[in-house]
């Protein structure tokens, strides 16, 4: 895999704060790569020494295996701060402003408003959109270079439910096109929706790296019951569906196939002339796994 940035023990230190402690970090080509961690971990100071807006105490970084800083940043796209526009310009007045700023012309401003989901509104004011249009806006304006990665920090703090699913759908849209993405957050649930990879920060030390799917694990678990156990034990034995069951006499946890739900349990039970009492689905989650970790760590 091509790699995209490789930290060497990255650290920095505020005074007699400790923001970030002898960081070790690798990203590839193709990653969504969450940083995550409580406020005050080290998450925006990490993003902000590796694109040179905070001068490191120690450690080195490297972007593209490229030894000239100045030329790799310019393949890289970022949100570091909330939306900063003037409110009075539309979308398309504001990125042309961003486009002269990052000397990148401004012929990919109607290609990156449909991007973004703003090609509609390109010609209304930016005090009119709501937060989730503002946020949507400020990855535009990131991706005006067409720049094959992007940084986040904190994408969706302070968006209501619906603002932070139109920046969740757009950053897997991003990422299905091929960009690498680097983001910071504190919220585990997105991390998981969005992030192929993620680390775990604490006080600025790294507690865990890898990726989510290995973290969480490949867990597919059902647990039934009915009124008749032993007719639901002996039906149960012959669905297809089952990787292996074990029974305690009161329920049934089922190992299920990848590719099979809590639904199709229910479907078979039933056309089995068994209705079920109880159907319970286990599954894991970063919040688990995350706490475990920090336990793991005390």
């Amino acid at each position: 895999m091509e790699r995209i940035l490789k930290i060497n023990s990255l650290t920095k230190h505020f005074g007699r704060i400790h923001a970030v402690n002898n960081l070790e970090l690798e990203v590839f080509k193709g990653q969504v790569f969450g940083i995550l961690g409580p406020n005050g971990s080290g998450k925006t100071t990490t993003l902000g020494m590796i694109l040179d807006v905070v001068a490191p105490t120690s450690g080195t970084f490297r972007w593209f295996d490229d030894g000239c800083t100045v030329e790799a940043r310019k393949k890289i796209g970022s949100i570091l701060e909330t939306p900063c526009f003037y409110p009075y310009l539309t979308a398309v007045q504001n990125l042309r402003i961003t486009a002269h700023i990052k000397q990148c012309g401004t012929q990919n401003i109607d290609a990156v408003l449909k991007q973004v989901g703003l090609y509609d509104r390109r010609n209304d004011r930016f005090k009119t959109y709501s937060l989730g249009m503002k946020q949507r806006l400020s990855i535009g304006a990131a991706l005006l270079s067409d720049p094959p990665v992007l940084i986040l920090d904190e994408p969706t703090n302070g968006l209501d439910p619906e603002g932070i699913a139109e920046v969740r759908e757009l950053i897997r849209k991003i990422a299905g096109e091929g960009k690498t993405i680097i983001m910071a957050s504190h919220l585990l649930d997105e991390v998981q929706k969005v992030c192929t990879h993620f680390c775990v920060l604490r006080k600025g030390f790294k507690l865990h790296e890898g990726s989510v799917s290995d973290t969480l694990g490949e867990i597919n678990k059902v647990e039934v019951s009915s009124e008749d156990m032993a007719k639901l034990e002996a039906v149960i034995q012959d669905f297809k569906g089952m990787v292996s069951y074990q029974s305690n006499g009161s329920a049934i946890e089922l190992i299920l196939k990848d590719d099979v739900n809590a639904i199709a349990v229910n479907n078979y039970c039933f056309e089995n002339g068994i209705t079920l009492k109880k159907l319970l689905t286990h599954t894991n989650t970063l919040e688990k796994e995350f706490l475990k970790i920090l336990r793991e760590n005390d």
